[in-house]
């Protein structure tokens, strides 16, 4: 039987402060493209693909996505960043369409908060140009995942492991070991001396 030849690249990606690592993974010996970068990203931390903006030394490779990530001079466990933009609500909507039922458990939307809207209101009814500031859109953009929810484990067991350690003894010193600089114990007691022929 023919098994499937994988070649990986491993990643350092770097997004929301974070350092994540991951496996792009190409089939049949094939070198893996950005797209199937965009593809491990979208699987592994729900970003979709019309959100994703991939830098790499200064370099924008979502233009790129048929490219081999070997034409970026990308080689294993080098460092990528992935770019958070804020999309307009109408590109939300598009994009919750398009995914359809596959992501229905934990859409993506975005929400302005409370004060924007009021700020926005209390700006269109007054009809001076004080409100010349609040009618900048300050939209903030909030993804909710289910794996937000999901504790970190291996935190926990951490935790856990300090927890449930045993105090540390104090050690005692060997009493036939020579403290350091010190005579040793078998030279404080009396050395053999053998007889002498005169005796």
């Amino acid at each position: 039987m023919n098994q499937p030849r994988m070649f990986c690249v491993k990643l350092q990606l770097h997004f929301g402060g974070d350092i994540q690592e991951i496996n792009v993974p190409a089939y049949n010996g094939a070198e893996p493209t950005v797209f199937d970068l965009m593809n491990t990203i979208e699987r592994d931390f729900r970003v979709p693909k019309a959100l994703q903006t991939l830098v790499f030394s200064g370099q924008d490779l979502h233009q790129y996505p048929n490219e081999p990530l070997s034409r970026f001079g990308i080689k294993n466990l080098a460092t990528i960043r992935l770019v958070g933009r804020i999309a307009p609500p109408n590109m939300i909507n598009q994009i919750n369409a398009e995914l359809g039922g596959g992501y229905n458990s934990n859409p993506y939307y975005q929400q302005s908060s409370y004060a924007h809207n009021n700020y926005q209101q209390q700006a269109q009814s007054s009809n001076d140009n004080h409100g010349l500031y609040t009618n900048e859109p300050l939209t903030m953009s909030k993804y909710y995942t289910e794996e937000q929810n999901i504790p970190y484990y291996q935190e926990q067991k951490m935790y856990q492991d300090s927890t449930n350690q045993k105090p540390a003894t104090p050690k005692t010193p060997n009493p036939w070991t020579p403290a350091q600089g010190g005579p040793s114990r078998a030279t404080q007691a009396t050395q053999y001396d053998p007889p002498t022929q005169d005796e």
